[in-house]
């Protein structure tokens, strides 16, 4: 038998990228470790001003759960729901996400195996990727184009943008005019809203880009609003995509319900866990809604998350990737696929295949946390 030991956490600092693009924003990592000296590696989901709250939230919950012998992913994903009682919110399901990617890291570490051939038996080579663009520095079109350019030299199969950012609906028109126009009609080109709290910017927008032929048309309205989203969709006939902040799966059963979406984009670390993004796969995909996993999170342990759970499901688009995150993560970790031809490719590793250097994690952490458990 074997029981969970110890947990420990780290908040990553904040940092510019490397090439100057965008600020990396504070990761939160976890370390699980049996008794028979397995270590499971995780990640949640952060929101700006919640990273400590949700580090509390993980040594709480394995303290809860410590006294549970051979714990398994199926057995601390019905434990963590008892202890919710059905009001979990986005940073206990980040908590959730983050435990339970630890345990199945530790459970196909111990089949020897990669955790995609652990949850499929034909699991994909080889996932579609979409590079996301954002920039804390609000680029000019002719920079942001440039940009996107390069990263389609790198090998991306799609580049999403954010047009609203800081700019009229006009200038949102002619910043997708030139990208549409340099990187062609072949290429995908996502369109990131950002969640506007008014719907009119969406339904303004949508009719003077639609000859640009986006791919889609991501959260025009928060993701919670869904008979909003529904009318847009509904109005617009653009792809609609959303689910990045909500978690758990009542959510996505009424957003289905309400006809809303024809993407969703829940975040690997902060959905709840492996087992929910399964779940809302399955029932997606009887109502034709594809699932393109959202990752604001390292490209290191979320990353590979995330690239596992997409080789392993047949209703999976486009998974998405910050590129600048990934020269940040090798400061302390190495990165667990490659990148070529608009696809992701995992190597062929136990578990998640991630490696992480412990000790430059913990220089480059503003906040540790260590729990006994057993």
């Amino acid at each position: 038998m074997s029981f969970i030991t110890c947990a420990e956490t780290w908040i990553t600092k904040k940092e510019q990228s490397d090439d100057g693009w965008a600020e990396i924003k504070p990761f939160l990592f976890l370390k699980l470790t049996t008794s028979d000296n397995l270590e499971g590696w995780g990640e949640a989901f952060t929101l700006p001003a919640r990273e400590k709250g949700i580090v509390e939230i993980i040594h709480d919950l394995m303290t809860t759960v410590s006294s549970l012998e051979n714990l398994s992913p199926e057995i601390f994903h019905t434990k963590a729901n008892q202890i919710a009682d059905g009001h979990r919110g986005i940073d206990f399901s980040a908590a959730t996400s983050a435990i339970e990617m630890s345990l199945w890291d530790i459970k196909a570490k111990r089949e020897d195996k990669p955790l995609s051939h652990l949850l499929s038996k034909n699991p994909k080579k080889k996932i579609p990727i979409y590079a996301n663009t954002w920039s804390e520095k609000s680029p000019n079109n002719e920079t942001l184009s440039n940009r996107a350019l390069e990263l389609l030299d790198q090998g991306y199969g799609g580049i999403k943008i954010y047009p609203l950012q800081n700019r009229t609906i006009d200038q949102a028109v002619a910043c997708v005019s030139l990208l549409r126009n340099n990187i062609g009609l072949e290429t995908p080109l996502m369109l990131d809203l950002a969640c506007p709290e008014d719907p009119n910017i969406a339904l303004t927008l949508a009719p003077l880009i639609k000859e640009f032929k986006p791919y889609w048309f991501e959260e025009p309205i928060d993701g919670q609003s869904t008979r909003i989203l529904a009318s847009i969709r509904k109005k617009t006939g653009l792809k609609i995509v959303t689910g990045e902040k909500q978690f758990g799966i009542q959510h996505f059963v009424e957003t289905l319900a309400s006809d809303s979406a024809d993407i969703f984009n829940p975040d690997i670390a902060g959905v709840g866990s492996i087992l929910d993004m399964i779940k809302i796969s399955e029932i997606s995909e009887k109502n034709n809604v594809m699932i393109s996993p959202h990752c604001w999170n390292s490209m290191s342990v979320a990353a590979s998350a995330m690239l596992h759970f997409c080789a392993a499901n047949s209703n999976t688009e486009m998974a998405e990737i910050y590129p600048e995150y990934i020269s940040n993560g090798l400061k302390y970790s190495d990165i667990n696929f490659v990148i070529g031809n608009g696809c992701a490719e995992l190597k062929d590793r136990p578990g998640l295949g991630i490696n992480i250097d412990v000790k430059s994690l913990t220089k480059l952490s503003t906040d540790y946390k260590k729990t006994i458990l057993s």
